[in-house]
């Protein structure tokens, strides 16, 4: 069968327990599922039964790209990581989104994602090569670290592969467990500890394939509208307090938007991907220590990439052991870290070497904080952070800021970043304005504007009331959904905002058209959207299936309710639009409990979906073509009745 155009035409299937390897059509998934994380968590649907546990031979390790990737100028070289995950609780499905360039090397191997099932025997590598795939012996790597591996297979297998690895705490099945690939993309979620238990240290991708589009004009066309209207448009730098570390341009594969990704170098040559939170979780504790600021912060993030550590999981480390320190319930003799030494060098190395090794207090933490916290006991629970997900991930971009991002983060296990950022970047360039930044032009008209037409109202730029939220939340939802499944970069879609226009606000409707042009399937916005809606109930199916309980489940941290708004991450005094535009501070705000319970019911009525139990209805998901999905939940009792 030939390829659609946009995909190589063939995912492959590996079982690690038996050696076999095969591939079926891409095809098969495609049309309804699209790529990436759709068409992961179709294959999950299927092959992955509940009761199946994330460290089971029986799991499925999912590597996927989207139609996107391979072709220059549209951001588009991203994959998806998928499979359950022991670090989310409950251990549910889970979903890693990477940029660099390992995803477009997938394609051009010929492959459009890799199915990995099984358990080998002994330490294994995967090179996927120009439409072929091998399994190596990998036994001399196992127990390096992510970074080294890496390196070692491009010198062993040349420059032109790209590979990704788990460091020595995949190897060794620490929840917290990263995968690193090329450029220093990193995958969280847990997802390094699956890789390792199935005994895989690597997977090598590259070839000669290229990526072809139906309507190459059409996409051309398309490429330079966007690059048009990118033109001089500023960008949220996402360095702020990092000023000490002069990045490198280190962009994904074919990108040439103006985006942040960058490497440092250091004094003594080393060099790596120093952006987002991974670069800044340990600056204020470095800072604090050494009394002014240095190199340790980046050493700090290359130390958690190479052992193959989550820097979220290990920052939220930090801070409860540092909780438990002052209550006296662990010292420097009963945990063998050096924890009068936060913020040094010498702590932050002691405290990945043991977690990865799960050497001594190591071994407790690698099972994940809340099992840590148990174990310890004597209150040690009541010290863990108290603004965290279900997933452990602080809330970032919070509620009692953005309001919206309450229905995201309660319908997710994980913290959603790419549904978080299009509601928060906005918000953060206004402040801008609101604050008077020379070069700041996105106002409240333009907020207003933006509102409107991405997520459904005016009402959604209107931070004083909980009405127009759950409209954009769903529509946001949708949104990014199919924009992880297409596969499209967080950092440059969608283009909300447009410097050189008239009203400045930017064209939702351009993600639909690239994907057009690229597969030859006319897609309309609408269309479009109904792909992200259709991979969101399943993905929703699959978590209900695992032992989610619609309302019940979808809650908030207690904190949301009791602990009021401090300070906000680039908007210190928490300044938002308000009602009529004018400006408006949320410090000192928490969420309503009514008020985000009715908005809970709004927005389950916009789904489709039963507004008293938040359970999916069978005629809901027939209509997305999910009639299997349907059927497996009414049989187990999981479905909401539909009303007559």
């Amino acid at each position: 069968m030939k390829a659609r155009p946009g995909y190589a035409g063939k995912i492959a299937r590996v079982d690690l327990s038996t050696g076999d390897i095969s591939t079926v059509p891409t095809e098969e998934y495609a049309g309804d599922f699209v790529g990436g994380r759709g068409i992961a968590t179709r294959i999950y649907w299927r092959e992955v039964p509940p009761e199946v546990r994330p460290l089971d031979p029986e799991n499925r390790l999912m590597f996927m790209t989207g139609p996107c990737a391979g072709f220059p100028g549209l951001a588009g070289s991203r994959w998806q990581v998928c499979g359950k995950s022991p670090a989310l609780s409950p251990q549910s499905f889970a979903y890693s989104n990477l940029g660099g360039s390992w995803g477009a090397g997938l394609k051009a191997a010929g492959f459009d994602g890799l199915v990995l099932q099984g358990r080998a025997e002994s330490p294994v590598y995967l090179v996927a090569r120009d439409g072929r795939i091998e399994i190596r012996d990998a036994a001399s790597l196992w127990g390096k670290g992510a970074a080294v591996v890496r390196e070692l297979l491009r010198g062993e297998l040349g420059d032109q592969l790209k590979v990704v690895a788990t460091g020595p705490a995949g190897d060794n099945r620490a929840v917290q467990a990263s995968l690193l690939a090329e450029n220093d993309a990193s995958g969280s979620g847990g997802l390094g500890a699956v890789m390792g238990s199935k005994g895989l240290k690597a997977i090598a991708v590259g070839g000669e394939a290229k990526a072809s589009a139906a309507h190459p004009e059409r996409l051309a066309q398309l490429l330079d509208q966007v690059s048009r209207l990118l033109e001089d448009t500023p960008l949220l730098s996402g360095r702020e307090g990092r000023e000490n570390f002069p990045l490198q341009p280190d962009h994904c594969a074919a990108c040439t938007d103006p985006c942040i990704r960058g490497s440092y170098v250091a004094h003594d040559g080393v060099k790596g991907k120093f952006i987002c939170q991974s670069s800044s979780f340990y600056v204020n504790l470095a800072r604090a220590y050494y009394g002014q600021a240095n190199e340790v912060p980046f050493y700090a993030t290359r130390l958690c990439d190479n052992y193959g550590l989550h820097t979220k999981a290990v920052s939220a480390i930090i801070e409860w052991l540092s909780r438990c320190q002052s209550a006296g319930l662990l010292t420097e003799r009963s945990t063998g870290l050096p924890l009068g030494q936060v913020g040094s060098l010498e702590f932050i190395e002691t405290l990945c070497r043991t977690i990865a090794l799960r050497e001594g207090f190591g071994e407790t933490l690698a099972l994940g904080l809340r099992t840590a916290a148990e174990e310890v006991g004597h209150g040690a629970l009541d010290l863990l952070a108290d603004d965290v997900t279900r997933g452990g991930d602080a809330l970032s971009y919070g509620p009692k800021m953005y309001i919206t991002t309450g229905i995201l983060y309660a319908v997710e296990l994980r913290q959603p970043i790419q549904q978080l950022h299009e509601v928060s970047r906005v918000a953060q360039a206004w402040a801008r304005w609101a604050r008077g930044v020379p070069g700041a032009h996105l106002s409240t008209e333009v907020f207003r504007g933006i509102a409107q037409r991405f997520w459904g109202s005016e009402l959604a730029a209107d931070f004083s009331t909980y009405e127009g939220k759950a409209l954009a939340a769903k529509m946001v939802q949708d949104r990014q959904l199919a924009k992880e499944s297409s596969i499209l970069c967080d950092f440059s879609w969608p283009i909300t905002y447009v410097e050189h226009s008239a009203d400045h606000v930017g064209d939702p409707s351009l993600e639909s058209q690239m994907v057009s042009a690229i597969t030859g399937r006319d897609l309309s916005e609408a269309e479009h959207y109904r792909n992200g809606e259709r991979v969101l109930n399943l993905q929703r199916a699959v978590l209900v299936r695992e032992g989610h309980r619609g309302r019940k489940s979808d809650t908030l941290p207690e904190a949301c309710y009791t602990v009021p708004l401090e300070t906000e991450r680039l908007n210190p005094d928490c300044l938002m639009p308000g009602k009529d535009g004018q400006t408006i501070s949320r410090k000192g705000a928490v969420i309503d409990r009514d008020g985000f319970q009715a908005m809970l019911s709004e927005f389950y009525a916009l789904r489709g979906w039963d507004p008293d139990t938040g359970l999916q209805r069978q005629d809901t998901l027939q209509g997305l073509g999910l009639e299997d999905v349907a059927q497996d939940l009414e049989a187990r009792g999981l479905l909401a009745a539909t009303p007559p």
